[in-house]
């Protein structure tokens, strides 16, 4: 019976690291542009290539994006697993996920953030391969799209020189921005910070192992914080976070009741009591 039990979770967590769901999120956002209305914002991170991710996951996960079509796409990092192998062999090894992403396109542009694992194996060399996709890293910075809609990124909070006010700096006070992190936690940095309508992260991999029917995850990767659900969260009255579980694992390529995703946001127009 225990034997058949394990079985059965070893089973499930298996399944759920290869069942990748595609997520289609409306998001309300005041100011937003008529222009703009129903932007369609591609979301993908958290790819670990090497040790908790296989190359036919990725390119799956990827084959899926370019389907959808994107407007414009966000990277949010971990584009390698950093985790005990990190000599230059390996490194080139697991440098496979940039010749995959070369495979997207969006009319509006690919944008990326670092995250943790990426200062772990080198920075330099990760910002030099997005370059070819070609995306644009967002070091504390930030790019206008079109009709006060704006675009920002920060570094990684746990490793990097994140600097949220410095990417928002000389935005007018009507911009429209989403902003992008790796970690979620950068909502802590934006106390008062109007202009920030939605953060999109990934890192927390949405617990990797939830509790069913509770919803809740025991551990989180660098977040006590989002230990509830993943997804789009309403973040205060002005502002949303959408965090996807992306697409690798921490440690180990377990997933129960958590499987991996690739994400659709919408851009709508909020209305005056939203």
């Amino acid at each position: 019976m225990i034997l058949s039990s394990f079985t059965l979770v070893g089973g499930v967590a298996c399944v759920s690291t290869r069942r990748l769901e595609v997520l289609h999120k409306q998001v309300p956002l005041a100011g937003l542009a008529k222009r703009m209305d129903g932007l369609k914002v591609g979301v993908m991170s958290d790819f670990h290539a090497g040790a908790s991710a296989t190359r036919e996951n990725i390119f799956h996960a990827i084959s899926i994006m370019k389907a959808e079509k994107p407007e414009v796409i966000m990277l949010l990092g971990d584009f390698m697993d950093a985790d005990f192998l990190r000599t230059r062999k390996n490194i080139g090894e697991r440098a496979y996920v940039f010749d995959a992403l070369q495979g997207l396109n969006a009319p509006l542009g690919i944008y990326a953030v670092l995250g943790n694992h990426d200062h772990y194996i080198d920075q330099g060399f990760v910002k030099k391969e997005l370059s070819r996709i070609p995306a644009v890293v967002l070091d504390n910075q930030s790019v206008s799209l079109d009709n006060g809609l704006v675009v920002a990124g920060v570094d990684d909070l746990l490793i990097g020189r994140p600097n949220p006010q410095k990417a928002l700096k000389n935005l007018c006070q009507n911009s429209t921005v989403m902003l992008l992190s790796h970690n979620p936690n950068v909502n802590l940095h934006l106390e008062g910070e109007a202009r920030v309508g939605l953060v999109i992260s990934g890192h927390t991999h949405g617990g990797q192992i939830r509790i069913p029917l509770l919803n809740w995850a025991p551990w989180v990767p660098g977040s006590g914080r989002y230990k509830g659900p993943s997804g789009l969260i309403r973040e205060t009255k002005h502002r949303w976070t959408f965090i996807t579980k992306g697409i690798g694992t921490r440690l180990a390529p377990v997933r129960v009741a958590c499987p991996p995703d690739v994400a659709i946001l919408y851009l709508t127009r909020a209305k005056p009591d939203v």
